[in-house]
């Protein structure tokens, strides 16, 4: 099973703040929100993989935007208080819920790159809505290890985010793994690729959805390395399981 603690936070966004260049740490998106009593709660979402067996490609996550995201649990979704819930919310599998997401559809993304409409890191802004016309605006982005300086740009709407995923220990302001956390095979002897079978599990995976004028939207976030079909154990299954690439 995956670390800490599988939750859902729902809660209001205030800043989107892009991993750009320069940045210290693991690549992460911040999307920084409030619970109901104004806290502050931070959303990391992966936009950059830790391993590669294909070259600089390699490091792309595999994702899919739905736009027009339409499922049973909106319905849920909409009824839940803000804050952090650990029990009563829905609970996520890309695998074994095939209204979810359609796995076939998904396709590598850079996490920064020149031009428009073509990174993740774009795809995220215009998904929170930000205001990216100014410079935006400092952020100090705190880990248990550092800081970092960073900047942020506000929405220029009311965006309600929903993020699925694991809370940061131990002060549980934030949570992060808010992607497919099944489907990690245990790496060979004398592999580079990191060892992340521990992680799996099945209705546990991470996901950022969003509404916004009533109408929700969904990213799904996945890695090249992982495998399905998956077992109930969120396991890839010897001599089944392939890459979600095919």
């Amino acid at each position: 099973m995956a670390r800490n603690e599988y939750v859902l936070f729902k809660g209001k966004v205030t800043l989107g703040v892009p991993f750009l260049q320069g940045y210290k740490g693991d690549p992460h998106y911040v999307i920084v929100s409030e619970d109901q009593e104004g806290n502050e709660f931070r959303i990391v979402t992966n936009v950059k993989s830790d391993s590669t067996l294909t070259g600089p490609e390699g490091y792309f996550v595999l994702y899919q935007w739905n736009q027009y995201f339409e499922h049973p649990m909106t319905a849920d979704l909409e009824k839940i208080a803000a804050g952090v819930s650990t029990s009563n919310f829905p609970k996520l599998d890309y695998v074994h819920d095939t209204k979810l997401v359609d796995l076939s559809a998904m396709r590598p993304i850079a996490l920064d790159e020149e031009g428009e409409h073509n990174d993740i890191n774009e795809l995220l802004n215009e998904m929170l809505q930000l205001d990216m016309s100014g410079d935006g605006v400092p952020y100090v982005y705190p880990t248990p290890t550092y800081k970092d300086n960073r900047r942020g740009w506000k929405p220029t709407k009311d965006v309600t985010v929903y993020g699925f995923g694991f809370l940061f220990e131990p002060d549980k302001d934030g949570l992060h793994e808010t992607h497919m956390n099944q489907g990690n095979p245990k790496p060979a002897k004398g592999s580079k690729v990191r060892d992340h079978s521990n992680e799996n599990g099945v209705f546990q995976d991470g996901a950022v959805m969003v509404e916004v004028d009533g109408k929700f939207q969904a990213l799904f976030v996945a890695f090249q390395t992982q495998l399905v079909p998956t077992d109930n154990r969120g396991y890839p299954i010897p001599g089944t399981s392939h890459p979600i690439l095919g």
